[in-house]
């Protein structure tokens, strides 16, 4: 369906985010994602031509629509995290899957337990894994010196990639400590 040029015309369906309105191809939404199917014949009345869509911003639209017609989309740490939100709670699975390799290439020691626990919640495990992994080989130095008290204690899952409870302890200890000094 890509032959579909995303230029306003001959558009049959537009789709209302946050009052702004984007003009689309009901086919090119149909291809890209099955929430689009439900939202046009489950969801809705069959001659219904506007169709709001909550949760999402409409700059993080655009960048859905417009990757629907080139199969391209710019991904940057700016965007990443409410595009991978959006793109998961609109079933856009590729770019779901491309949200989550640009953040497995941004893991780093620094923001590892942040990446981990945003992948926790929305269940993406391979990147979870990843996160995890990175954050147990660094977590003595993560835990020490820069994570808030309030996110410390749902890390206890890190069992499942193999940091022991003694390390951990003493890393909680050292943490707790050196707010004293």
């Amino acid at each position: 369906m890509t032959c579909y040029k995303y230029n306003g015309r001959d558009c049959d369906i537009i789709l209302a985010v946050e009052g702004t309105h984007f003009q689309a191809h009901r086919l090119v939404l149909l291809e890209l994602s099955p929430y689009f199917s439900a939202l046009f014949t489950r969801w809705s009345s069959p001659n219904q031509i506007i169709y709001t869509i909550p949760g999402v911003a409409p700059y993080i639209m655009d960048y859905i629509i417009q990757y629907a017609y080139t199969k391209r989309i710019r991904i940057t740490r700016k965007n990443v995290k409410d595009l991978l939100m959006a793109a998961d709670y609109l079933l856009v699975n590729d770019v779901v899957r491309l949200c989550c390799k640009f953040l497995e290439k941004q893991l780093c020691p620094h923001n590892c337990l942040d990446i981990w626990r945003f992948a926790r919640i929305y269940s993406w495990h391979k990147l979870c894994v990843k996160a995890a992994i990175m954050a147990k080989m660094n977590l003595p130095c993560r835990i020490a010196y820069s994570v808030p008290r309030l996110n410390l204690w749902p890390h206890s899952s890190l069992d499942s990639v193999g940091v022991c409870s003694i390390r951990r302890c003493q890393n909680c200890y050292t943490w707790l400590n050196r707010e004293e000094q």
